[in-house]
């Protein structure tokens, strides 16, 4: 490994830790697995697990060649235990005394599996049951050469592929990781279009425990769903990469590239990439909360309805010894969008007992959306008010992102991890909007002009410290924690509003200038000690104790335009704010854990109790003082078997405490037609969650089932209060609101309920050969909400149901057939009787063939087709890809290619959202016909 690139791992990974020039030693073993006949055993579980401390287990798979390996052992001994389907338990001693332990070949036997009247012949199934982890084999089915990550996704059973999103059984997966080490932090669209899917060997799905959870065996409650990616090659040297770019009509042009070494543990990649033809290849990280799903920039005096400090027990700025994932991501932006990215990811192992590694991020997002609303407002009875909006945003957001992780085990009774986060964000936004609302009374018309600079940081770091004792089963870990954020925004808006309904119309106009700014320090800690119950050696016993403080400012202050002076001097008293708090935790617990043949049960209760403290200092220095006490119990139950079964039960609760930006009481008037405003009365809320999921895999029938469940019940849910007056309305602290416009406010509700189930089914489609996998689900929201002092529920109902028929024919014919279906029932109690149901589906066929002499023909054929919205949203039409292209050089390394986005003309974006108090279709720019000629080399 060049000394260059040790030194730029080091820089990426943190300067933090002084590293002791005395390091232990560390050891290896390897070995690989072969059949009787003396074949490979590729994805085998292989085990090792501490003689000393059973508890303490390591994991890997083998991989095509049965080859497998772990690094990082201390000197000691250990029990290897291996688990193959349609193969005996193998259970080898192993000392590891060497600086590397060969355990040569080790031969399974072959276990018959009964299989009544059936004949098993040699069919790859498309996953299998692995303890805990569904593992899906990438030989199911067959992909182009061409084909990335996210393609291979996509046509395995129960996993889904969407706008740079994975979601597993129904559940988002937070994470990938490539051979068990992260890749380019937790940004799982990085992953998908940059990994080729003939790289993969199997692609192993679970829940990852914390670090502590990990160490301990508690399960703390902060998993992420995660994919690990096992590689073809995991422990030779291998070098893959591919550069291309485009250039066609209207000044589209595309380029990117990726290179990346694997040589054993030291692994470098590198990426970049940069277009306007809206290929956003990675996740943006919102941490200002100025960009919204729809494009449309988010007041920084609210921050987000929905916004909070963590649950409790979770670390504000990293789950318990894990940086929290998908922290404020935002994936594909709607509108126009111009992209750049560059980024590294490294890791090594730097010294014996010493592994490093870290990833830097840069993107840039360039976004144009003339976005079109039609909003209806529920009064109560018949009573409606209408919102129709233009606004055409245009804005340009720049992101830096680090993130590290440093392990250090000078033996094995002490290890040390160190995880620093670093996440900085700049915006600059233009928002020209036209509205108007109506049928509440007179009607009000506004045209305004928003402009404004934002920019922040999110540092955060953890440190970790395990310890086990010479007992079996005792140990002690702290998690400690810091975190800074920091947001600033600088806003100019000047507005013309028009009055109209009664005599003659009425004008105003406003121009102002406004400085937000809000800090927020965070400290925190997780002590956990284990305990052998005395008279189980099954059971274990966990104490933990968590405190946190968390410091928070914010101000705002408004300045009106002085034509005098001709500057922005005039404050305005009832737009300007400066507000703090503080908000402290201390929580105790004690836990159980249960573990027999295939079951595990765990418990845990703790008490918490919560103090808020908060000041105004514009107001005649108002004060709250607020203390909460909470019971919060936590059970899971986990149940797995040799036949391919498996259920996972867990329950927990958690409070959440209002984040500033809704306690502070300053009012947003960035439109002035929806103006918006803190609460300092908001209390924190209690939730409780239920989750449930159980994977049934088959490998005689290669059919594979799973069925998931998730159900959220909030107390005290921040809801929003919504003032519609028909009339102009002064309140006591100063603010006004005029006839036809609104104020809107978060409040604590009762009542909040949301509920999604999954269920898949996979199975041989032996007619085509291809893998038909059946999709089906339903969802519920129950949403609190006031309008007009008028309690409001929203329930909605979504049932949904579809297919993916992915073919497994050959590399050069390629293709995949999708449905999926929702219908919505959407009602309201503000609205009795009426209903606003809407129905969507999404028909996709997506062919590869690659023919005579290299030429390659690709087509993506979509169908979008919505009912039920207002006049004018609905939609009905059809997206047309096509491409032909070229491939030479020796391996097909070379590629020239011409493709047509929009071949019809017919792409639209149209979306409807359901809330509490109303229903609002939106309609966004898309990009139409286009012309791309495009070359790209690959190094496989």
């Amino acid at each position: 490994m060049p000394k260059q690139l040790r030194f730029l791992i080091l820089l990426l990974v943190c300067h933090s830790a002084l590293i002791s020039n005395s390091l232990a030693q560390s050891f290896t073993v390897k070995g690989r697995l072969l059949d009787e006949s003396r074949s490979p055993v590729p994805g085998a579980l292989v085990r090792l697990i501490e003689i000393k401390d059973t508890t303490h287990v390591y994991a890997t798979s083998s991989n095509l060649d049965g080859d497998f390996l772990f690094t990082g052992l201390t000197k000691q001994e250990y029990r290897l235990s291996v688990t193959a389907v349609g193969k005996r338990t193998l259970k080898v001693a192993v000392r590891a005394g060497q600086e590397t332990t060969d355990l040569g070949s080790l031969v399974m036997s072959d276990q018959p599996i009964p299989v009544k009247g059936v004949t098993v012949q040699g069919r790859v199934p498309p996953a299998v049951q692995v303890g805990d982890t569904t593992s899906y084999s990438a030989k199911s089915v067959r992909v182009n050469e061409d084909a990335t990550m996210g393609d291979l996704l996509s046509k395995l059973p129960g996993i889904v592929v969407s706008n740079g999103t994975v979601t597993v059984g129904g559940e988002q997966v937070q994470q990938v990781l490539i051979d068990g080490r992260p890749y380019f932090g937790q940004d799982p669209t990085i992953a998908l279009t940059n990994i080729p899917a003939n790289l993969v060997d199997r692609i192993q799905v679970y829940d990852q425990q914390s670090d502590q959870s990990r160490f301990t065996g508690f399960d703390d409650g902060n998993d992420i769903k995660t994919i690990n990616i096992v590689t073809r090659r995991p422990f030779g040297r291998q070098s893959f990469g591919k550069i291309g770019g485009g250039y066609g009509d209207i000044q589209r042009y595309t380029s990117s590239g990726n290179a990346n070494i694997f040589n054993d543990n030291a692994r470098v990649s590198l990426i970049g990439s940069s277009n306007n033809v809206n290929q956003q290849a990675f996740s943006t990280q919102d941490i200002l909360g100025v960009i919204s799903a729809n494009n449309r920039m988010i007041r920084p005096g609210m921050g987000g309805i929905m916004g909070g400090r963590g649950p409790a027990r979770a670390a504000p700025f990293g789950a318990s010894g894990s940086v929290q994932p998908n922290n404020n991501l935002v994936g594909q932006q709607q509108g126009i969008n111009t992209t750049s990215m560059l980024g590294v990811n490294g890791m090594d192992s730097l010294a014996h007992g010493l592994f490093a590694q870290g990833s830097y991020f840069f993107n840039r997002l360039g976004n144009e959306n003339l976005q079109v609303d039609h909003r209806i407002y529920l009064l109560g009875g018949e009573s409606i008010s209408l919102y129709d909006q233009n606004s055409n945003v245009s804005s340009t957001n720049y992101n830096n992102r680090f993130s590290g992780r440093m392990d250090y085990w000078p033996d094995a009774s002490n290890g040390i991890t160190v995880l620093p986060v670093l996440y900085f964000q700049s915006n600059n936004a233009t928002d020209v909007l036209g509205a108007v609302t109506s049928g509440n009374g007179p009607g009000l018309q506004s045209n305004s002009n928003t402009n404004s600079l934002n920019n922040g940081y999110n540092l955060s770091g953890h440190v970790i410290y395990r310890h086990r004792f010479d007992l079996p089963g005792r140990s002690i870990s702290l998690d400690f924690g810091i975190g800074s954020n920091r947001k600033q925004t600088n806003g100019d808006l000047s507005s013309s509003d028009t009055y109209s309904g009664v005599g003659a119309a009425q004008s105003d106009s406003t121009a102002q200038h406004s400085n937000f700014l809000s800090n927020t320090q965070t400290v925190n800690a997780r002590l956990i000690y284990t305990e052998p119950f005395p008279f189980d050696v099954n059971s274990m016993l966990e104490f933990f104790y968590d405190p946190s403080y968390t410091e928070n400012t914010a101000s705002k202050y408004t300045y009106n335009f002085d034509p005098v002076s001709g500057g922005f001097t005039n404050l305005d008293i009832p737009l300007s704010n400066a507000y703090s708090d503080n908000y402290s935790t201390q929580s105790v617990g004690l836990g159980y854990r249960w573990r027999g043949t295939g079951i595990n049960l765990m418990a845990n209760v703790s008490y918490q109790y919560s103090n808020l403290q908060g000041f105004d200092s514009t107001t005649s220095g108002t004060t709250i003082n607020r203390r909460f006490g909470a019971i919060l119990p936590m059970a899971m139950l986990m149940y797995r078997n040799r036949e391919g079964r498996f259920l996972r039960v867990f329950f927990r609760t958690y409070t959440t405490a209002p984040p500033v930006t809704q306690l502070q009481p300053v009012v947003d008037n960035s439109n002035p037609l929806l103006l918006t405003t803190g609460n300092p009365n908001l209390s924190q809320s209690y939730s409780q969650t239920l989750m449930a999921r159980y994977n049934l895999t088959s490998f005689s029938s290669s059919q594979m089932m799973s069925l998931f469940l998730f159900a959220n019940h909030t107390n005290d849910y921040v809801g929003n209060d919504y003032v519609i007056p028909s009339r102009d309305t002064i309140f006591s602290n100063g603010v006004s609101i005029d006839k036809g416009a609104q104020l809107t406010y978060p409040v604590n509700l009762n009542g909040y309920w949301n509920v999604r189930s999954f269920f898949t089914f996979g199975v041989p489609f032996d007619l085509i050969s291809s893998l038909l996998n059946l999709n089906a689900g339903v969802t519920y929201s129950r949403t609190p909400g006031v309008v007009n002092s008028i309690q409001s529920v929203s329930n909605t109902i979504g049932p949904s149901a579809g297919f993916v028929v992915a073919s497994n024919i050959s590399r050069d014919f390629d293709f995949t057939v999708s449905y999926m279906g929702n219908y919505n029932f959407a009602g309201n109690t503000l609205l009795p009787g009426g209903s606003n149901n809407y129905y969507s589906h999404t028909a996709f066929v997506n062919w590869y063939w690659q023919f005579w002499n290299g030429f390659v023909l690709g087509n993506q054929v979509t169908n979008e087709m919505t009912s039920g919205l207002a006049a004018g949203y609905n939609e009905d039409i059809v997206l047309w890809n096509a491409s032909i292209g070229k491939k030479f050089l020796p391996r097909d390394a070379a590629e020239i290619k011409l493709s047509v986005n929009d071949l019809l003309g017919q792409n639209k974006n149209v979306q409807r959202t359901v809330t509490d108090s109303y229903i609002d279709d939106t309609n966004n720019s898309v990009l139409t016909r286009y012309v791309l000629l495009t070359f790209s080399y690959t190094v496989r």
